[in-house]
């Protein structure tokens, strides 16, 4: 890694993680990156809901469902996004 006189890291035009190598000088490509990242952790968190629910009983189910209609109540139906 490159640092600068100030100490702060200096970056090269690429940067590369999990899901590829993208150019930082390119703002399409940087909007497509974020958007793919989007996707993968909204898709963990879909999974990791199905799975609880799956785990709940009967009950639990209902109890959860009376709770989130009487949350949607209080704070005036805010839906998830």
């Amino acid at each position: 890694m490159r640092y600068d006189k100030n100490g702060k890291l200096i970056r090269g035009k690429n940067f590369t993680d999990a899901f590829g190598t993208i150019n930082l000088t390119n703002k399409e490509a940087k909007e497509e990156h974020f958007g793919e990242i989007c996707r993968a952790e909204d898709a963990k968190i879909v999974e990791a809901e199905r799975g609880f629910h799956a785990r709940m009983t009967q009950k639990e189910k209902e109890d959860a469902a009376k709770w989130i209609g009487y949350f949607r109540y209080m704070v005036g139906g805010v839906e998830k996004e």
